[in-house]
């Protein structure tokens, strides 16, 4: 198994720790489910190598055992292909320019992600609650487009200014390290779109990993690409060339290859990369795995000829005509509701992606994809457990984190006042501030005396920023500590034990709807009731906002059933 990490320079050995220990562990209990589980290890790391030019992991799963007791396991090789130390990175100048002629297309493919995964779909039938989504969605669309357009035009011009200011004698020299670190992480793409030269180095690593077991058809290569390692990996299985790569499975997750495409010269441009995938001759299995929110892939891949959205409506609406066009197998998952975030923690998605991919190992022949007539739907092969009871209680907790960050930031404008009223009444404060004497000259705001309100322009630029960093501590504190915790406890399979990951007597973990019903109680206590409590117990006019966020929670239960679609060749 191969892992191939996206843009950005890459630690040596962190792309395979990154996807290797949650791997190992959905691995291990899958393997406890075996008959014989009990007087066999499930699980045996035999070598590992985090670090070092060559780093790799090899371990033996338990797949069951004979009538005669005999173990059996199947031997599993995890390595990573990393091109980090093989060409100059990309200058500052370079990068800034290229995310500049890029920002357009990014926009465009985020406001079309957005229009489809919330739009109605049309086979719902509740006139009612169409009407209602609806009547939220146009107001959301346009808030999404204009503070959108407002945030990436704000970027580019503070990338400006940062370039003009880094040509400073002095300041110039801290400007520059902190720009660096942006060529660092958005370089890699245009290198591998303009840099030939550098672009073949990247996929060069890719053949150099495959080729010892290029030649022997009776090993299964399962090839697990993010973002950017999507693209090169797309271009180097997909494009016919003397010296061909084989694969059996190639998992994209966060694709970056519709966006990106292929580098310049290597055959064809990339547009259409469903069609060099049905065209290669020996094609992989092709799984394509992509956020609901990630604004990378920004949703399926298709043919040019077809255009995605007959994908996407296929996908979100069954009931439609038509097959969506030829493409690989779809699988939307839910990550973190965020355009960003969802980019960047696919490892962590246990539920909809690390569990299927352990099944895909143990369950994938050695033998080439035998693929049945052109027009036919080929199965699904990145399959989660049958009926797995964890898998809507995650989604509804995805999409609550979205709605969490709406009520946490209603609820810190709306208790900003009362804070920083109490604040600045504290005696402890206005000792510090000196207000009874020479009050300090940056602190001069806590020193007015009269409650704060947002009706007094003056106190505008306070109250804003006090509300953005209470919004900034609720977040944290629901989306980060509760939300990590209690929905770690809800993607276990396993309960578990003081000496071993999983416990091995196969007790189950409580029912995943309680850790669900715990954050949602957290989310409705520090959102609601607790502001409820701070301002007065009133919630007359204004403050009767304190209570729209929450009546959106409901709508995070709605439209959690969507599956994958199915390979079409």
């Amino acid at each position: 198994m191969l892992f191939v990490h996206g843009m950005g320079r890459a630690l040596k050995g962190g792309t395979l720790q990154e996807w290797a220990q949650p791997l190992m562990l959905s691995l291990h209990d899958l393997a406890l489910e075996c008959d014989g589980a009990e007087d066999h290890p499930p699980l045996i790391i035999t070598q590992a190598t985090a670090v070092g030019d060559a780093p790799e992991a090899r371990v033996k799963v338990l797949k069951g055992c004979s009538a005669a007791g005999h173990a059996e396991y199947l031997n599993v090789l995890m390595t990573e292909a990393s091109w980090g130390k093989d060409f100059e990175p990309a200058t500052v100048g370079a990068t800034f320019w290229w995310a500049v002629s890029q920002a357009w297309t990014v926009y465009k493919r985020c406001l079309r992600l957005v229009w489809w995964t919330f739009r109605p779909a049309a086979h719902e039938r509740i006139l009612p609650a169409r009407m209602l989504n609806w009547l939220l969605l146009i107001p959301f669309i346009a808030a999404v487009a204009v503070g959108g357009a407002l945030l990436i035009a704000g970027i580019l011009a503070l990338g400006l200014v940062l370039m003009i200011l880094a040509k400073v004698p002095v300041l110039g020299r801290f400007v520059s390290r902190l720009l660096a670190l942006f060529a660092d992480f958005l370089g890699d793409p245009q290198v591998w779109k303009r840099k030939q030269m550098q672009a073949a180095a990247m996929r060069q690593r890719i053949r150099e990993t495959l080729a010892p077991w290029n030649g022997d058809a009776g090993v299964p290569i399962t090839v697990v690409a993010h973002s950017q390692g999507a693209a090169i990996v797309g271009q180097v299985l997909f494009q016919r060339s003397d010296h061909p790569v084989r694969a059996t499975n190639f998992v994209s997750v966060g694709s970056g290859i519709d966006l990106l495409g292929y580098a310049e010269w290597g055959g064809t441009d990339g547009s259409d990369p469903v069609q060099d995938w049905l065209d290669v001759p020996c094609r992989p299995r092709w799984i394509n795995v992509w956020g609901k929110m990630d604004f990378v892939p920004a949703g399926p891949i298709s043919r040019a000829m077809d255009g995605r959205s007959a994908i996407f409506r296929k996908i979100f609406d069954r009931a439609s005509a038509g097959d969506g066009g030829s493409g690989p197998e779809e699988h939307p998952v839910y990550n973190r509701s965020a355009l960003v975030y969802d980019h960047v923690v696919y490892s962590r998605n246990r539920i909809e992606l690390i569990d299927p991919l352990a099944r895909l190992l143990l369950t994938t022949p050695p033998q080439a994809p035998v693929w049945p007539a052109a027009g036919e739907p080929v199965p699904p092969v990145l399959t989660g457990l049958p009926d797995d009871p964890r898998l809507r209680p995650h989604r509804v907790m995805v999409k609550s984190l979205g709605v969490t960050r709406l009520a946490s930031l209603v609820a810190a404008l709306l208790c900003a006042p009362t804070v920083m009223s109490w604040l600045a009444s504290r005696t402890t404060v206005r000792n510090a501030a000196r207000c009874e004497a020479d009050p300090v000259s940056w602190l001069t705001w806590l020193c007015g005396g009269a409650p704060y309100d947002w009706a007094d322009s003056e106190d505008w630029a306070v109250l804003s920023l006090s509300a953005f960093a209470l919004a900034a501590v609720l977040i944290w504190v629901l989306n980060g500590m509760i939300w990590n915790s209690l929905h770690g406890l809800l993607e276990r399979r396993r309960k578990k034990s003081r000496t071993r990951s999983s416990d091995p007597d196969k007790k189950l973990p409580p029912n995943p709807w309680w850790q669900l019903g715990l954050y949602l109680l957290s989310a409705l206590v520090l959102t609601f009731g607790l502001p409820w409590l701070m301002i007065g117990q009133d919630l007359t006019g204004g403050n009767v906002l304190l209570v729209a966020p929450v009546l959106l929670y409901p709508f995070a239960f709605l439209r959690t059933g969507i599956t994958a679609l199915a390979a079409r060749v």
